[in-house]
């Protein structure tokens, strides 16, 4: 009998188990049928962040697990993200029990050991069926069922993006919250944008305060967070209150909080949990009301583990965790991006709105943009300024990104044809298959996205590269 294999094999699946040989069980059946996109969790309690994280189709969850059990993840799963299907794994078979998760949200329920069958079935059937809700609703994937209450708080951020909506709605639901923000993302994806919508949206009196503190040792961090007194050292003439002060009753955010020193991870520690500080040269401790948002581009987990950021020190920080995607992750946002900031800096160049070749966002579309949106701001801004009036030609960007970095494999003529010129054009058939290995490489060799996003059915793209590598 042939083995049975996914027509959806980039559906995300998230499976949850305290268990780990369960795990590897139920994630090795799962990829022998094609999925390629399965991550596994042993900790309930970070199933919540990681759904806001990616866009999952369907979550696998044990019934009984410590910290946070299944049944109460549950009405949470099916409250927040309603697209996402939970199919429930469990030793508890009796009827109470099963008829309790169902009306708790449950797609489906599985009696452990889990018949391999069994369970692809029941998994192909939720994939199905959240792909006919999300059609029916109008929804693209990620996009979250709700219009936002305050679109005007997110004004200054460029997109239509699903992921990004789902990111502001939540916004939307904590910013009233005085526990502290952890934003993540690389460097250039907006994290001080989205901490002054959280500003705007928390309706505080106080300032927003930013403040660096990458590269502060910890004097100058003690110093400016907390201040000083007059005489507190040699050359501190007069008294200084330092930020935490001057956030009260408003926001302080902390960008690159990732790169703070030891001592001062411990003195920032105390502040969070006992909501006290003491500025230097004096004993008197002070208290605060700011509410703390912080970010970083670096990976926290990994830094607790090289012994480089406190474990406690994290779970004071990430109470509430946003996750901001790189550029290259919301493509269908570059053309949006391109004529905002060619408006944006055509303004401040005194010059008219410039005009921008159709085949410009598809030609920076094949760059990762390792900068981000900074990065496309940048290199726009040069373009714009440089350039005169009318159509934006194309060779100043593309010979940007050329020399920013390496050009992607299967790409170098099309890029060299359209700098250099009529001699240097590849053929119509160089040019497609360039574009589909381009289209592979950048889906992650995952056909079935691949296939989607040419237009093709998964057969004749596997059919295609195959006559593509004979030649």
């Amino acid at each position: 009998m042939p083995k049975f294999k996914t027509s959806h094999p980039d559906a995300r699946i998230l499976i949850v188990d305290d268990e780990p040989i369960a795990l590897r069980a139920v994630s090795t059946a799962l990829h022998s049928a094609g999925y390629e996109r399965v991550k596994t969790l042993e900790d309930s309690r970070l199933v919540i962040e990681e759904l806001w994280k990616e866009d999952y189709s369907c979550v696998l969850l044990d019934l009984n697990m410590p910290h946070i059990s299944g049944g109460d993840l549950l009405p949470a799963i099916a409250k927040e993200f309603p697209y996402t299907f939970t199919v429930v794994m469990t030793g508890l078979t009796d009827l109470d029990t099963v008829v309790s998760c169902m009306k708790n949200g449950a797609f489906d329920y599985l009696a452990k050991p889990v018949d391999k069958p069994r369970l692809i079935a029941s998994i192909e059937k939720a994939v199905r069926m959240r792909g006919v809700e999300m059609e029916n609703a109008g929804l693209k994937r990620g996009l979250p069922g709700k219009d936002l209450k305050r679109p005007e708080a997110f004004g200054e951020i460029i997109t239509n993006h699903p992921r990004m909506k789902a990111i502001f709605s939540y916004i939307e639901a904590i910013a009233g919250s005085s526990y502290p923000v952890l934003i993540l993302g690389e460097s250039g994806t907006g994290k001080e944008l989205i901490a002054r919508s959280l500003y705007r949206l928390s309706e505080r009196k106080g300032e927003f305060v930013a403040v660096n503190v990458s590269g502060l040792d910890d004097h100058l961090f003690s110093d400016t967070l907390f201040g000083h007194s007059k005489g507190a050292y040699t050359g501190a003439d007069k008294e200084r209150s330092g930020l935490v002060r001057k956030a009260e009753d408003g926001v302080l955010f902390l960008d690159e909080i990732g790169d703070l020193q030891s001592q001062s991870q411990i003195k920032l520690l105390r502040l969070l949990q006992e909501g006290e500080f003491q500025p230097l040269g004096t004993d008197k401790t002070s208290r605060t009301n700011a509410k703390f948002i912080f970010s970083t581009n670096k990976d926290l987990e990994k830094a607790i583990k090289e012994e480089k950021f406190r474990r406690d020190l994290y779970f004071r920080l990430r109470t509430h965790t946003i996750y901001l995607p790189p550029l290259r992750e919301r493509m269908s946002d570059l053309p949006l991006l391109i004529r905002h900031f060619m408006e944006k800096h055509a303004r401040l160049s005194g010059k008219p709105a410039p005009e921008f070749p159709a085949r410009l966002a598809e030609a920076l579309a094949h760059y990762d943009f390792p900068g981000n949106i900074r990065e496309l701001e940048c290199l726009i801004t040069d373009a714009v300024v440089a350039s005169g009036q009318g159509l934006q030609p194309m060779e100043p960007f593309l010979k940007s990104i050329k020399y920013r970095g390496p050009e992607p494999k299967g790409m170098d003529g099309f890029i060299q044809g359209l700098v250099s010129g009529p001699e240097a054009m590849p053929t119509l058939k160089d040019m497609e298959a360039s574009y589909i290995f381009r289209v592979v490489q950048q889906s992650g060799n995952n056909l079935g996205e691949a296939a989607r996003i040419l237009g093709m059915d998964y057969t004749s793209l596997y059919r295609r590269l195959k006559k593509m590598e004979k030649k």
